[in-house]
């Protein structure tokens, strides 16, 4: 029995909107703009990065991008993709307090009671920073320039070598100050003194922007 006129103009009307409805999904201009959490599986050098296949740019608050954050990325309704930025997870890979790696001669804590000597990297103010605190005990007191730490990783290193000032080994006629240098190699290098000499340094409120 052959279908009515009705019924094929309403079977016909129902697949156009149906139709009219995916192209709709799949279509940003008629969608309007939405967001969604994708995985980062590529960071490039221009400000750009591949989450889940699409290629989405970075806003500057997203600071230090690696292959697997969690991002939130967001489409406007011409099509254009941009990344929020990191979500918290387990395990992130910056943010977190890493300990800060010493070369032989050097202990950390210097004595029982303060804090181990750590790094982490931040973003602040839209800008790639690393944190430090904890302080690092020297077996032989220092009175030259010497290297405390081998080359942190890349994403710790400042793109020019940062001079700071720490604190040290203190007495009642010498001020408790002694340069130092995070080099753009990442290496932090201590300046000794003799008066008195520094047998511990303190990276307690250290910071450098990368």
């Amino acid at each position: 029995m052959s279908k009515s006129s009705h019924s094929t103009h309403r079977d016909l009307k129902a697949a156009l909107q149906q139709s009219a409805k995916r192209a709709g999904e799949s279509s940003p201009s008629v969608r309007g703009s939405d967001w969604r959490l994708a995985t980062v599986t590529a960071v490039a050098t221009d400000g750009t990065l591949t989450a889940d296949g699409i290629t989405v740019r970075r806003m500057e608050t997203y600071q230090a991008p690696a292959v697997g954050d969690v991002i939130a990325i967001t489409q406007s309704s011409s099509g254009n993709w941009l990344g929020w930025g990191r979500t918290a997870g387990p395990a992130a890979p910056n943010g977190a307090w890493t300990t800060l790696p010493l070369l032989a001669g050097f202990t950390s804590p210097h004595a029982a009671g303060f804090g181990l000597a750590q790094y982490r990297v931040i973003n602040a103010y839209g800008t790639a920073r690393v944190e430090m605190k904890g302080t690092v005990g020297c077996n032989t007191a220092l009175t030259a320039q010497t290297n405390a730490t081998p080359a942190l990783p890349a994403e710790a290193r400042p793109s020019a070598s940062r001079r700071l000032v720490l604190g040290r080994t203190y007495s009642a006629t010498a001020l408790g100050a002694v340069a130092a240098e995070m080099t753009s190699g990442g290496v932090l290098s201590v300046f000794g003194s003799t008066s008195p000499s520094t047998g511990f340094f303190s990276l307690d409120g250290i910071y450098y922007d990368i």
